[in-house]
């Protein structure tokens, strides 16, 4: 079996505090410098490798927890704290290795879909769930920024409204892709918009862009509430280690 990589919290917190020491914030109308962490390649290899050490362990592991526990229960309470329906439509947008379903299914929500870009990701969350004997949960290959010709292929998730989409560093990979990066964003926005009920919520974690640059992006939706992280501080400066924002649908126009 793979050797398993360091603690991600760690590294996170490692890297959030050398940013903060080292350099500005992010201009508003800047995009990320490119990276392989905003290709399907780099994820397919991630969790196919993910498969293998869930399948070589007897499915004691899962694989990594984008963000941490902490922030799927950040997500969970505040869900919790505003009644929504245990039987309301929630779609995870990058599900990976479907984390943030199971905590929410643990939870008792009952109607909950993941979609991923990565074809070995949806392997991986389909077979724990099966192992977990779990059938409120459903995966799909789907990528939030498909075109309107290739959304036919996947009726049953942009033919479809939800009450909550949760983004957790998925947006963050749109904005790290190599090629495209400004038409994938509007993709994102757009296709989000289209598949989120007029009185539904879009929760985006982010570890890459602040609270003020995420609303400046998002100007089409409304912002709701922010959810607390982590703060540090180093050198001077200050910081989260992660930003999470809720929004509502975008205003009709």
């Amino acid at each position: 079996m793979n050797a398993r990589p360091p603690d991600f919290e760690r590294l996170l917190k490692a890297a959030v505090l050398k940013i903060l020491q080292e350099t500005p914030s992010v201009p508003m109308e800047t995009d990320l410098n490119p990276s392989n962490l905003g290709t399907r390649e780099y994820w397919d290899d991630t969790y196919s490798t993910e498969l293998q050490n869930y399948e070589d362990s007897n499915g004691v592991d899962v694989g990594e927890i984008w963000f941490g526990f902490e922030s799927e229960r950040r997500i969970v309470n505040w869900i919790s704290k505003m009644d929504i329906l245990k039987s309301a439509q929630i779609l995870d947008i990058g599900s990976g290795n479907g984390s943030m379903l199971l905590s929410l299914h643990k939870n008792e929500y009952t109607n909950l879909t993941g979609i991923d870009y990565s074809e070995a990701a949806v392997s991986l969350a389909t077979k724990v769930a099966t192992d977990r004997r779990i059938n409120t949960i459903t995966y799909r290959l789907a990528d939030i920024t498909a075109s309107a010709e290739a959304q036919q292929s996947v009726p049953e998730i942009f033919d479809r409204k939800f009450d909550l989409c949760i983004d957790k560093g998925t947006y963050d990979a749109v904005c790290l892709a190599p090629e495209n990066s400004k038409e994938k964003r509007v993709a994102y926005m757009e296709n989000v918009a289209k598949i989120l009920h007029s009185d539904g919520y879009l929760i985006v974690t982010s570890c890459n862009w602040t609270k003020d640059e995420l609303i400046t992006q998002f100007t089409d939706f409304t912002f709701i509430d922010e959810l607390p992280a982590p703060h540090f501080q180093f050198g001077g400066r200050s910081g989260n280690t992660v930003t999470a924002l809720v929004f509502k649908h975008p205003v009709q126009r």
